[in-house]
């Protein structure tokens, strides 16, 4: 009894240990594909050894079938990497990938959103929420989300710049021309920058 019990232990180990080797392969060949633009094989690589309650692959195959321009599909293991790790904000950002080539606006803001509650700080969120609305001609959210980033990045170029073009838009130019002379500080090259100033 004491061997049988041994012998199945030792192969179990086997059989796991053989398992995940399977697996790093497949992820180093998906790579390699990847690097390559193979798309539909790397994707068929990770397929062959596919596992439903697998975060990391469900969250590559995401990425993969992104680049392959299989968007629903991309959607679809975004999706149930989320539902696997639910705080995790990569497979959320991933997601946002395919929404966004579709054009699905609605549902990026959405994703965006449950980021943010999970990160309220997410600089690159609150940044990419405050251009979306600025799109929108929301000026009163954009600049709410803009004036978060430039808070923790006061020096950024992009977030005092976007701040900067909102403001001009809510007529508030005092305001715009403080974070657009400190965008021009940080690349006093900018040539929108100046044409924006010149403006007002």
């Amino acid at each position: 009894m004491r061997t049988l019990l041994l012998t199945i232990i030792f192969t179990t180990g086997i059989f796991v240990a053989n398992s995940q080797t399977s697996v790093t392969d497949a992820f180093s060949k998906s790579y390699t594909y990847e690097t390559n633009q193979e798309y539909t094989k790397a994707i068929a690589t990770l397929t062959a050894v596919y596992d439903a309650t697998s975060y990391t692959i469900n969250l590559r195959l995401g990425w993969l079938n992104y680049l392959a321009g299989e968007y629903t599909k991309s959607q679809n293991y975004y999706k149930k990497a989320i539902e696997l790790e639910p705080n995790s904000i990569e497979a959320r950002m991933g997601y946002v990938s395919p929404t966004s080539a579709m054009q699905n606006w609605d549902d990026v803001v959405k994703t965006y959103s449950s980021i943010l509650t999970l990160d309220p700080n997410n600089s690159t969120v609150n940044y990419r929420m405050a251009y979306i609305h600025f799109v929108r001609k929301e000026f009163e959210k954009a600049a709410a989300y803009a004036e978060k980033v430039v808070k923790l990045y006061p020096f950024d170029y992009d977030a005092n710049y976007l701040l900067g073009q909102i403001e001009v838009s809510q007529g508030k130019i005092k305001e715009a021309k403080t974070h657009l002379n400190r965008a021009l500080e940080y690349n006093p090259s900018s040539t929108e920058v100046k044409s924006l100033l010149e403006k007002i």
